[in-house]
């Protein structure tokens, strides 16, 4: 599965699905959201099939962002089973990404 970009107008048509949806919040510009994105990349190629990983760009889409309650970036959050959790802010490790995954579709 490839990592989504979505504009704010998208971002439903890609919570529609059977896997958990990881939604990542990021900017261009941000050191982190940088090495978290290679994170992510690893994420996709080693769970693809179990998540879909969607991220939004903050400085494009703000009112997504403030919508969210996004205060720092990068933000994420699990999607599943019409359910959001808690947001995460900062980097995560792969390790613990798999992990949440696995925890969130066990739900």
């Amino acid at each position: 599965m490839a990592i989504i970009h979505v504009a704010s107008n998208e971002l439903e048509k890609y919570l529609n699905t059977d896997k958990v949806v990881l939604l990542n919040f990021s900017a261009s510009w941000c050191g982190p959201c940088l090495r978290y994105g290679d994170i992510l990349k690893q994420l996709d190629e080693e769970l693809g099939d179990s998540v879909q990983i969607v991220k939004v760009d903050t400085d494009k889409y703000p009112k997504l962002a403030k919508g969210f309650n996004v205060m720092g970036i990068p933000n994420s959050r699990f999607y599943f089973n019409n359910q959001f959790e808690k947001p995460f802010v900062g980097v995560t490790s792969l390790e613990t990404l798999k992990e949440k995954v696995l925890r969130v579709k066990a739900k």
